[in-house]
């Protein structure tokens, strides 16, 4: 995944991937896969779910630059 998507993410989905990596246990990595796994199917079953496109694009109109911040005074 790429750098700038990940302020997306819950840190307490980061934090159970790292300790994936960090773990040597067994019983503990499973466990961590396990909940990983529960989480990925639960947001592929809402994304399912959903009658509206996955993606949505919004676009922005840009400001007029004739007015100022405070009210409708030309600047």
């Amino acid at each position: 995944m790429k750098n700038e998507k990940m302020h997306l993410i819950p840190q307490a989905v980061i934090e159970v991937a790292q300790n994936l990596v960090n773990t040597k246990q067994d019983n503990l990595r499973m466990n961590y896969v396990m909940r990983l796994e529960a989480i990925r199917e639960y947001c592929d079953e809402v994304l399912k779910t959903t009658n509206g496109p996955t993606r949505q694009v919004f676009e922005r109109k840009p400001k007029s630059s004739k007015y100022s911040r405070i009210g409708l005074n030309n600047v």
